[in-house]
């Protein structure tokens, strides 16, 4: 009877062990960044806020003297953020949405990547995080 029972318990173990989901906590990216993606840019910031997995992104940025504003709602997945965004002060002929997709690198400090427009173009897109 003895056996039997160490044998149940082992099972069960075994098992648990086995279905035990081992979440993790996607990397906080809360907080000021700036975008650098070309020179092109000046006074280009990047405020992100997370909830859990939940991104919204507010992005003012200047490209060569035009002023533009935009906000992002989305998500990240261990390393992986993507939000859909809204452009509110367009730069003209530029799309008024989009998509950003990007990555963060392993020092926390990069979140690099491109942007897909609703006019069908994509570049690349860099924010380097402020201290």
């Amino acid at each position: 009877m003895f056996k039997k029972i160490i044998s149940i318990l082992t099972l069960f173990i075994f098992l648990s062990s086995c279905t035990s989901k081992t979440e993790t906590s996607p990397a906080n990216i809360s907080g000021l960044w700036a975008d650098v993606n070309s020179g092109n840019f000046k006074n280009c910031y990047v405020i992100i806020a997370q909830d859990g997995n939940k991104i919204i992104m507010n992005h003012y940025l200047e490209f060569k003297g035009i002023k533009m504003v935009e906000y992002g709602i989305g998500e990240i997945k261990d390393t992986a953020v993507t939000y859909d965004v809204v452009v509110t002060k367009a730069i003209p002929g530029w799309a008024t949405k989009g998509k950003h997709i990007l990555t963060l690198n392993k020092q926390r400090d990069t979140l690099r990547g491109i942007y897909e427009d609703e006019l069908g173009k994509n570049g690349p897109i860099v924010f380097a995080k402020l201290k």
